[in-house]
């Protein structure tokens, strides 16, 4: 069961990606909002984020087909679910601790409809989105910056960006060698992702330990700091539906998923923890559960 879900979330990045359509990659400075569950009001976190943001609809809000009974509404005719998924933890066999540390969470899914896929349901219209000014979005992304805790040194310098382990080290070129104020902190963020997997602070597999150009651990971690960047962005609404030589970061994505159908659904969630790290919300534990759904 857990498997099929891996391979139904994987096959439909993949699909995309096929049709050179990049999931994380969006214009947020005008399409500023982030899948919610309705009656949360919560954004949805990690992979679901990428699931829900496919779905060609404006309306940012999802709910499920109870939830949709209650606000008085009802699905459409022919309009079909989309499935999120979640981690479950099964009971322990008993009361040690070792029977507690050996649960092993296991991928579930539930369904939800998004508002435009309903009819008669008793709620606010969605209001119109204007395009946020580009000083208003600097602004916030250098704010979003400064919150990190316990961060790297960075440099501002050279002509190539990159983080460097042994020294917890980021350079990044002076934001006027970028094309856009957008494609600076973007690249600065993608840099800060890598450096929340330092010892001193998530501990991440892909960067504190040898990982070599070209790998498979490397593209993994690469798509971490990708999606890092990706949920920042839409936080402080910047522009990243841009990307250079897209073609060739499409087609080392692709390899990656097609590898391993479970790589997305943990880079995801990777992701949403180091982007959590930035903003100043530390998660402690390696546990993905509370990046893919909402909290």
């Amino acid at each position: 069961m857990a498997q099929n879900l891996y391979e139904l979330v994987t096959s439909k990045i993949i699909a995309a990606l096929d049709h050179g359509v990049v999931p994380w990659k969006k214009p947020w400075h005008v399409q500023s909002q982030i899948p919610v569950s309705l009656t949360a009001n919560k954004p949805y976190r990690g992979v679901n984020s990428l699931l829900l943001g496919l779905a060609p609809y404006e309306d940012h809000r999802w709910l499920t087909f109870k939830q949709i009974g209650t606000l008085g509404g009802q699905v459409k005719r022919g309009e079909k679910s989309t499935q999120v998924v979640f981690w479950k933890f099964p009971e322990p066999s008993s009361d040690d601790e070792e029977s507690k540390k050996a649960r092993a969470p296991l991928l579930r899914y539930y369904s939800v409809f998004n508002v435009e896929q309903t009819e008669g349901l008793n709620v606010p219209a969605l209001l119109d989105r204007k395009p946020v000014e580009e000083r208003e979005r600097i602004v916030k992304a250098d704010l979003l910056v400064k919150s990190m805790p316990n961060p790297p040194r960075i440099e501002e310098t050279g002509t190539a960006a990159w983080y460097k382990p042994s020294q917890d080290l980021v350079q990044v070129p002076k934001i006027e060698n970028f094309s856009s104020s957008d494609q600076f902190y973007l690249t600065l963020l993608h840099e800060l992702g890598h450096a929340t997997g330092h010892k001193s602070r998530l501990n991440r597999k892909g960067v504190t330990d040898q990982v070599h150009f070209g790998s498979g651990e490397y593209s993994k971690e690469e798509l971490v700091a990708e999606l890092t960047a990706a949920f920042c962005a839409a936080e402080v609404s910047l522009d990243n539906s841009l990307i250079g030589d897209s073609a060739s970061y499409i087609a080392s994505w692709l390899k990656v998923l097609r590898n391993d159908p479970k790589a997305i659904v943990f880079a995801a969630a990777q992701a949403q923890k180091a982007a959590d790290y930035i903003k100043g919300a530390q998660y402690g534990a390696s546990n993905p559960s509370q990046a893919l759904t909402p909290s």
